[in-house]
C-alpha cells in the first residue's frame, strides 16, 4: 500500500551538522506574518463591509463549485453505466460469445467514411513516398506464426473471437508497452477483459482497474486488481484536480516458483562447511515484468535508507505507476479497439509529423550520417580513441534485466 499526496514533492536532505540561519529566518517570517484581524481593525467601517461582502461572494462561489462537482459526479456515474454495457458487448465479441450485428458494422463503416481524407499526390515522387513506411511508427500486430494460426482459426470458427486482443492493444499503447517483457506475453494472452469502476461507486474516492484472466499455467487468480484512492476532504474542496492519496495492489498466486514472471531464479553452487560435497542454492532476483504493476510502490521508512540501484526512486516509481493507471482508465479501457488496430499510434505519428515538418527526410539524413561515423569508428585503431567510452547510465533510468531463467 502506498500513501502520500500526488504529485509527490521533492525530498531535500538537510545536514544536521551544517550551520544554518534557518531558525532565525523562520522567527523573522513569523514576526512578519500578516495579521488579518489587526489589519481589519485599522479599516474604516465601509471598507470592512466591502471585505465581508467579498468573502460572502467567495462562499457563494464555493457552493456553486460544490453543486457543479455533485452534478458532474452524477453524470460520470450515469455514463459509466452506459459505457459498461458497451464494454460487456466488446468482451463477448472478443471472446466469441456472440456474433456482431449489422448495425455495429454499419456504424463503424459510416465513421470511417467521415474520418477518411484522401490525399492526392501532386507528382510520381509523392506517390512513391506514400508507399514507403513511415519511420518511427511501430504498430504491433499478431505476425508470428502461432498468432497468425490463432487468428485464422478464430476467423474460420463461428465462435472464434479475437485472439490476443488485449495483448496487442497494450503493446500499441505508448505508456504500457514498455512495461511488458517477452515472458509476460505468454501470460497476457490469457487476458480476456479489463474493466474500471469507481471505488464504492463514488468518483470522489478514486477508481479500480480489474483484469480478468482465463485459466492459465502461471497463476490461479481469475482477476487481478489495482486501486487508486483519492483525497476527499475539506483540504481538497476547492481543488479542480483530484489528489492521489494511496495505491493498493493485489497478491498474485503463482502456480510454481518457475512461473513467477516478476523474478528470475538464479542457481549458485555452494560448498559444504566441512569441505565435502556441493549443493545447489536458488535465489530470486527482481526483473522487469508487467505483473510488477500489481505491486504498489512502497515508500522507504528511512529517508536515508539506500535505494536499490536497479529500482527507480520512490517518487519516480509513484508517478509512473499513476501514469500507467490513467493510461488504462482513460485510454485503453474505453478505446481498446483503437489501440488493437493501431489507429491510435497512427494518429500520434501523424501529429508528430505535422509538428516536425519534414522529419522523415531529416531522420534519413541523420541515420546516413550516423552510419558513416560508425564506419569511420570501426576503422579506427583500438583503444581509448574517439567514441570508445560511453557515459554511465542514469541511476534508475535503465530497464531492469529481462526475465530469463538461469
Amino acid at each position: 500500500i502506498m500513501r502520500g499526496r500526488f504529485p509527490p514533492g521533492k525530498v531535500s536532505h538537510v545536514d544536521p551538522n551544517a550551520h544554518s540561519d534557518s531558525d532565525e529566518e523562520i522567527e523573522d517570517e513569523e514576526e512578519e506574518e500578516f495579521n488579518l484581524i489587526e489589519h481589519m481593525n485599522d479599516m474604516s467601517l465601509g471598507q470592512r463591509r466591502k471585505v465581508y461582502a467579498l468573502k460572502g461572494l467567495l462562499v457563494k462561489h464555493r457552493e456553486l463549485r460544490r453543486q457543479f462537482k455533485e452534478e458532474m459526479y452524477a453524470l460520470e456515474l450515469k455514463y459509466l453505466a452506459e459505457d459498461k454495457l458497451e464494454w460487456e458487448d466488446r468482451r463477448k465479441i472478443v471472446l466469441g460469445e456472440r456474433e456482431v450485428t449489422a448495425e455495429e458494422i454499419a456504424a463503424a463503416t459510416a465513421e470511417q467514411k467521415e474520418s477518411t481524407v484522401e490525399e492526392i499526390p501532386s507528382s510520381d515522387d509523392e506517390k512513391e513516398d506514400a508507399k514507403k513506411p513511415r519511420k518511427g511508427v511501430k504498430v504491433v500486430t499478431p505476425e508470428d506464426e502461432k498468432a497468425k494460426s490463432a487468428v485464422q482459426a478464430a476467423g474460420e470458427s463461428e465462435n472464434g473471437g479475437i485472439p490476443e486482443f488485449w495483448l496487442t492493444a497494450m503493446k500499441n499503447n505508448e505508456v504500457v508497452e514498455g512495461m511488458i517483457s517477452e515472458r509476460d506475453e505468454a501470460a497476457l494472452r490469457f487476458l480476456q477483459h479489463v474493466d474500471t469502476d469507481y471505488i464504492d461507486n463514488d468518483p470522489r474516492k478514486g477508481f479500480t482497474l480489474t483484469f480478468h484472466f482465463a485459466k492459465n499455467e502461471f497463476f490461479t487468480n481469475t482477476t487481478l486488481s489495482k486501486k487508486y484512492f483519492m483525497l476527499n476532504d475539506e483540504t481538497t474542496a476547492d481543488d479542480d484536480d483530484q489528489t492521489l492519496d494511496k495505491i493498493e495492489g493485489c497478491e498474485i498466486d503463482w502456480t510454481a516458483p518457475e512461473k513467477k514472471l516478476t523474478v528470475i531464479i538464479k542457481q549458485k553452487k555452494q560448498r559444504h562447511k566441512s569441505g565435502k560435497g556441493v549443493r545447489i542454492v536458488q535465489r530470486e532476483e527482481k526483473c522487469q515484468s508487467f505483473f510488477n504493476f500489481f505491486t504498489a510502490p512502497v515508500e522507504p521508512e528511512d529517508e536515508e535508507e539506500e535505494e536499490d540501484e536497479e529500482e527507480l526512486p520512490y517518487e519516480e516509481a509513484l508517478e509512473m505507476d499513476y501514469e500507467a493507471g490513467l493510461a488504462f482508465r482513460q485510454s485503453l479501457v474505453p478505446r481498446a479497439v483503437h489501440y488493437y488496430s493501431g489507429k491510435a499510434i497512427e494518429e500520434i505519428a501523424a501529429g508528430l509529423n505535422l509538428m516536425g515538418g519534414d522529419s522523415d527526410e531529416e531522420g534519413e539524413e541523420e541515420e546516413d550520417e550516423e552510419e558513416e561515423s560508425e564506419e569511420e569508428e570501426t576503422q579506427a585503431p583500438r583503444g581509448r580513441g574517439r567514441g570508445a567510452a560511453q557515459p554511465p547510465a542514469k541511476r534508475g533510468g535503465g530497464k531492469q534485466p529481462e526475465c530469463k531463467q538461469q
